[in-house]
């Protein structure tokens, strides 16, 4: 397999002379951009709480190569397909090509006629992933992204709230964007909405609900990239790489996949290696629908797991939005909790609730992580005791696994739906029908042009 050259973007420097050929890309890799990428000991301690045990978690920027080391190059590459199709939107006349883009994806590129050679060469990359990519392994890989336990998938969001938050890079984009200021709840619900048809069957089929949402969010990302490059500069992309990069994209691969299953592990879950594999395989093909290049999706668990050691440890410091971004995460998580009614100790339930998810910020993240996100010194007796009560209901999924016939309980399971999401997706729905008269997720929400980051951004 190789890469074709002008993948890479205008600014990108020439490869070191003399620097061999990388045998996955078939040419020599490019340098990082000078402002990336720089070691973060902020984040050794979540590294190691998820990490230990598979990889020797040092307080240093691990020194690899293989995946990482492309990461490092694919810091200068977008997503090709779906940035053209972007400009494609802005060469047409408004709405049309959104039109153009929707119909192609719920009915065919064969019902537009003489369509646009962008979405022509879009829906060609997005039909044809890489063939160690099979529909068998993806399907038992979203048998094993179903029965994560509730505390994996809890400490899943955990981790991920952690590093848009306190991750520069996340951050700067979505404090940019600024949606998450206008719209938290709709752009909640859109995350909720994408979660929670991932592993139903059929719904990563070709025209299935999964498949679709996924080609949108690959546009919102496009739409984002093109606008905060007109923002930041031509300056900033030479210094710090392509916002929104290639290899950015795929550092999520592990980060939303594999990890959760980690996080039970860690919790005393049982699995087998398989089914880290094949759990690898199924966010691998979602991933390629996502824009991301072959040579930056792990074709093993060892990938990814490379990936995400790497990608922690080079977590860029809180961006300027960070103070407002946490302000926001916590204000979700009060309007949550404030669904909940307990009669007659309601309100102790609720704090006792909201120490134990702290303590849990504390757990997955490490006191600096811990202290910044909550606002606390230090976890109360409550949230440290939340870890060994997670603990405790993981053990008992255990035991379901030992009696005969678990993957077919477990894929019917999975044709129930995704309890712990649907439970999400059901809370946020209520909320944006009482905030905006429900108007359901879009993922349009970026369909804008770069003039309108300027009250946002």
């Amino acid at each position: 397999m190789t890469t074709v050259i002008d993948e890479l973007d205008p600014l990108a420097p020439p490869a070191d002379p003399g620097a061999p050929v990388d045998p996955v890309l078939g040419r020599p890799l490019r340098p990082a951009p000078p402002g990336r990428p720089r070691f973060n000991p902020e984040w050794t301690p979540a590294r190691r709480r998820l990490l230990d045990g598979w990889v020797d978690v040092q307080d240093r920027l691990p020194e690899t190569g293989g995946i990482v080391a492309r990461a490092k190059d694919h810091v200068w590459v977008g997503d090709p397909e779906m940035d053209a199709v972007v400009q494609m939107f802005r060469r047409l006349p408004p709405r049309k090509g959104r039109e153009m883009f929707e119909r192609a994806l719920n009915f065919g590129l064969d019902t537009i006629e003489d369509p646009p050679h962008e979405l022509v060469a879009l829906f060609g990359h997005i039909d044809t992933p890489p063939a160690w990519i099979t529909k068998d392994r993806v399907d038992r890989g979203a048998i094993v992204a179903n029965s994560v336990t509730p505390a994996g998938k809890a400490s899943l969001i955990f981790l991920n709230t952690l590093a848009t938050v306190q991750g520069g890079s996340v951050g700067s984009a979505v404090g940019t964007m600024g949606r998450m200021q206008r719209d938290m709840i709709n752009r909640s619900l859109e995350s909720a909405e994408f979660w929670v048809h991932l592993p139903a069957p059929g719904a990563l089929n070709r025209f299935g609900v999964a498949f679709k949402n996924a080609v949108r969010v690959r546009l919102m990302h496009a739409h984002a990239r093109v606008m905060l490059r007109k923002k930041w500069g031509e300056e900033w992309v030479a210094e710090h790489g392509v916002p929104i990069s290639n290899a950015e994209m795929s550092g999520g691969i592990p980060s939303f996949g594999v990890a959760n299953l980690m996080y039970d592990i860690n919790y005393g879950r049982r699995y087998e290696y398989r089914d880290l594999e094949d759990l690898n395989i199924f966010w691998s093909y979602i991933g390629h629908l996502l824009g991301i290049r072959e040579a930056m999706i792990p074709r093993t668990f060892g990938e990814a797991v490379e990936l995400l050691d790497y990608g922690y440890a080079v977590m860029e410091p809180p961006s300027e939005y960070a103070d407002a971004l946490n302000d926001l995460s916590e204000m979700m998580l009060e309007t949550l909790m404030d669904k909940v009614h307990v009669p007659v100790v309601d309100a102790r339930v609720k704090s006792a609730i909201h120490q134990a998810l702290h303590g849990l910020y504390f757990f997955i993240g490490g006191q600096v992580l811990g202290r910044r996100i909550t606002g606390t010194p230090e976890p109360t007796w409550i949230g440290r005791l939340a870890p060994k009560l997670v603990t405790a209901q993981v053990h008992l999924a255990n035991l379901d696994r030992r009696v005969p016939g678990y993957w077919k309980r477990a894929d019917r399971r999975r044709a129930r739906g995704d309890t712990y999401w649907a439970v999400m997706h059901a809370a946020f729905t209520r909320l944006a029908a009482e905030k905006d008269g429900g108007r359901g997720p879009t993922f349009a929400g970026h369909d804008r042009r770069v003039e309108a980051l300027g009250r946002a951004g």
